[in-house]
């Protein structure tokens, strides 16, 4: 558990550094955990229903084991894409998908067809990622702001029929106390912290 940090900059810092100092075999470890940990959480979920996640980039945890797993469930992930004003579309990921490189963000991103947020209604879970999440279900993002406007715009979508439900893949060490980080207005919580440890679930 890290210590209460007095910024979002400062928490980024810390987290960061923890992840670069972490050596390759314990990434690939983790890596496997969390795509464990997640397909044990999909054993409850609707066949049919489709994840969307992420393509993983520098210390990020690595999303390749858990994309290739989906992949193979027959999950048929989506991925996102950044497009201007900091809006997010999404394109499907497969093995081998042919990737560029983004002109927006520091980022891969596979080439094909962009879905909007209208593709959501087959989708029942979202894998976001953080540097944290605190234990009311904060996120601590990159501060790109990307998915900050995004969020949002998926909840407002929701309806009694289908929910697309959140969660941020981390690790354990970056499951923080409340009040680790700042906490503004428009911030949402995610429903659950996916970690190789476990899932922690926010939901009421």
């Amino acid at each position: 558990m890290l210590n209460a940090l007095p910024s979002k900059t400062d928490a980024r810092r810390m987290v960061r550094a923890a992840r670069r100092a972490m050596d390759e075999p314990s990434r690939r470890q983790h890596a496997e955990k969390l795509r464990d940990q997640v397909l044990r959480l999909l054993a409850d979920y609707r066949p049919e229903a489709r994840v969307a996640a992420y393509l993983s980039s520098g210390d990020e945890p690595n999303t390749a084991p858990l994309l290739e797993a989906l992949h193979a469930a027959g999950r048929q992930p989506l991925v996102p894409v950044c497009g201007p004003d900091y809006s997010l579309s999404w394109t499907d990921w497969y093995p081998g998908v042919p990737l560029e490189r983004s002109t927006l963000a520091p980022v891969d991103e596979p080439v094909g067809p962009r879905h909007q947020l209208e593709v959501f209604a087959d989708v029942d879970l979202l894998i976001v990622p953080a540097l944290g999440i605190d234990h009311a279900g904060f996120r601590l993002g990159q501060g790109g702001g990307y998915y900050d406007r995004f969020l949002p715009s998926l909840a407002g979508r929701t309806t009694r029929q289908h929910r697309t439900q959140v969660a941020a893949l981390i690790y354990d060490t970056e499951l923080l106390t409340v009040a680790s980080f700042p906490v503004d207005a428009h911030d949402m919580p995610v429903d659950m912290a996916i970690t190789p440890g476990g899932v922690q679930d926010f939901r009421p």
